[in-house]
């Protein structure tokens, strides 16, 4: 069966690229085009043509791939249309092993794609907390709550990684960042009609970007639910004594396909109801809360940009801030996040962080210094060598408070010791008190990670890079994974190794959780690749033909 796959795809020139060869998703799709380009604006400035996108190669080798041959029967077009299925769906990092093909290279990273890294491991982080959540409330209180909560796992950063609100809080700080860098470096070139054509095209794929993913996820868990893939779940749902913890929203199996249909129709609608400000859960995957939240936020951060873009720098960073001020002081902690991210941007490129000249600059000022001033020359580099040394250390600390601080329970922080004080200081608009200091912790943790290279590196390394890539897709999968397979296996696990005492209900969960996270990751791997990047691409393609039919001439 190999060999003819191998020979199959070979035959039709179909190879599935490897993750490396698409950026990061989400909001991350930025690549500074010309003027009359059209590209994402999700994606950072980079002065140099963006890198081959083999992924996106592949999803249009496999639409065309579709349509039968004129050499070709049809026993042959099913075995070939099969075959290719086959290969589709092994993980993009091991396709070449199949096709025979060469190991995709490593792409060039940008500027910010610590940033990529971050958000995906913060998503593998909030598939943690998901999979612990159901099962205990102990996952959203801190150490010493109430003096009686002493375990190891509510301890300050052990706490974060089953603690999944702080990652939605970084989720924002990196959309905001990310979805300013490129207007901002726009406006400080005083391109201001480029700003506006930033602007204008992602407003205009911001939902398609957001709501395509997410609703085709919703309709494979209808599809799902009429099945018969849920059964056993709902079951475990209503009758069993499994789920002690936070019970969730779950999909509700109606009496026929009809109402199914028109129940997953409303669920849609009020997906996209933006205008509500609560958060909505529904039943087919409550996270998706997120979406109309991040979709709302975003269009209140462009109108800011917009807003601004005509003033300096610093008038502009006073008015952000301002705004800022007045978010917080109405308790809109999603907006907060967002403006803080444009505050981090505004800063950094401020600061010039992301220029790389630095080092080119002193290897030329050495190679035609006149030598009796080189002694001066390497006195000032030992200098700024010990500045940005001690410079690192200082951004490493704050990267260690952002996280101390996003530690925070999500549950009585007045009584939790180490986290009254924030408590203290939290404005009382805020609906959630919680969000305030994990809002500070995401702040810290992201400016952090943009100045320092050493905490950079964690975040920039192959498997960073790959989660970042399908972060989007496994956020979008990981719940109707966890409600279908993840609420039967726990049942039944638990059922032969007991869950009475603590090391039975940890032994039980390391097995549900080591079952769940891979077939998660797979199926992220195929979604981002069959749904995620062709919606970027649809969006993208859909705007440039509005443009070539009906864009208003000067």
């Amino acid at each position: 069966m190999t060999a003819q796959v191998r020979d199959s795809v070979r035959r039709r020139e179909s190879l599935i690229a490897s993750p490396h060869d698409m950026p990061r998703n989400l909001s991350l799709e930025f690549s500074l085009p010309e003027l009359d380009r059209r590209q994402d604006t999700d994606r950072p400035y980079t002065d140099h043509a963006p890198p081959h996108n083999a992924a996106t190669d592949s999803s249009m080798s496999w639409s065309q791939s579709l349509t039968m041959q004129q050499d070709e029967d049809f026993p042959e077009y099913a075995e070939r249309i099969f075959s290719q299925f086959m290969v589709f769906t092994v993980p993009s990092y091991l396709q070449h092993h199949i096709t025979g093909g060469e190991p995709n290279k490593p792409k060039k990273l940008h500027d910010i794609a610590a940033l990529d890294g971050l958000r995906g491991w913060a998503c593998l982080l909030v598939f943690n907390f998901h999979f612990f959540f159901t099962y205990t409330w102990h996952t959203h209180i801190g150490w010493g709550f109430n003096k009686q909560y002493f375990g190891l796992h509510q301890l300050p950063f052990f706490h974060m990684i089953f603690s999944g609100h702080i990652m939605v809080a970084i989720f924002f700080v990196i959309s905001g960042y990310v979805l300013s860098y490129r207007p901002l470096k726009t406006i400080r070139s005083g391109a201001f009609e480029q700003t506006f054509a930033v602007l204008s095209s992602a407003t205009f794929r911001r939902g398609l970007r957001l709501y395509i993913p997410s609703i085709v996820g919703l309709f494979s868990v209808f599809v799902a639910v009429r099945l018969g893939l849920y059964n056993y779940s709902r079951w475990v749902v209503d009758h069993s004594r499994t789920i002690t913890g936070t019970n969730e929203q779950h999909p509700i199996i109606l009496r026929s396909t009809y109402i199914q249909l028109w129940d997953w129709y409303n669920t849609i609608c009020r997906l996209m109801n933006f205008w509500d400000w609560g958060l909505y859960y529904n039943n087919y995957n409550p996270h998706l809360w997120t979406i109309p939240v991040e979709f709302r936020s975003s269009m209140v951060l462009f109108v800011t940009i917009l807003a601004v873009s005509r003033f300096r720098t610093k008038v502009r960073l006073i008015l952000e801030a301002m705004t800022l001020w007045f978010c917080v002081r109405w308790g809109r902690w999603d907006v907060v996040l967002f403006l803080s991210g444009l505050i981090l941007a505004e800063i950094d490129l401020e600061n010039g962080i992301w220029n790389n000249n630095t080092a080119t600059t002193s290897n030329c000022e050495s190679a035609t210094a006149p030598l009796s001033d080189l002694e001066k020359l390497v006195g000032t580099t030992s200098v700024q060598s010990l500045l940005r040394r001690r410079q690192n250390a200082i951004w490493i600390g704050i990267f260690i408070l952002g996280l101390y601080m996003g530690s925070s329970p999500n549950i009585g922080g007045l009584y939790t010791p180490g986290y009254v004080w924030l408590a203290h200081i939290t404005p009382k608009t805020y609906p959630e008190p919680h969000r305030f200091p994990q809002t500070l912790g995401a702040v810290l943790i992201v400016a952090s990670i943009n100045n320092s290279k050493t905490i950079q590196k964690i975040f920039v390394n192959p498997l960073s890079q790959y989660l970042g890539q399908i972060s989007y897709a496994f956020y979008i999968v990981h719940g109707p994974i966890l409600h279908g397979l993840g609420y039967t296996l726990m049942h039944n696990i638990w059922q032969i190794t007991g869950r009475e005492t603590a090391f039975q209900f940890l032994f039980g969960a390391a097995i549900g959780w080591s079952i769940c996270l891979p077939i998660a990751l797979w199926l992220a791997d195929i979604f981002w690749r069959a749904v995620d990047v062709p919606s970027v691409k649809f969006a993208r393609q859909l705007e440039s033909e509005l443009l070539a039919k009906f864009q208003v001439s000067n």
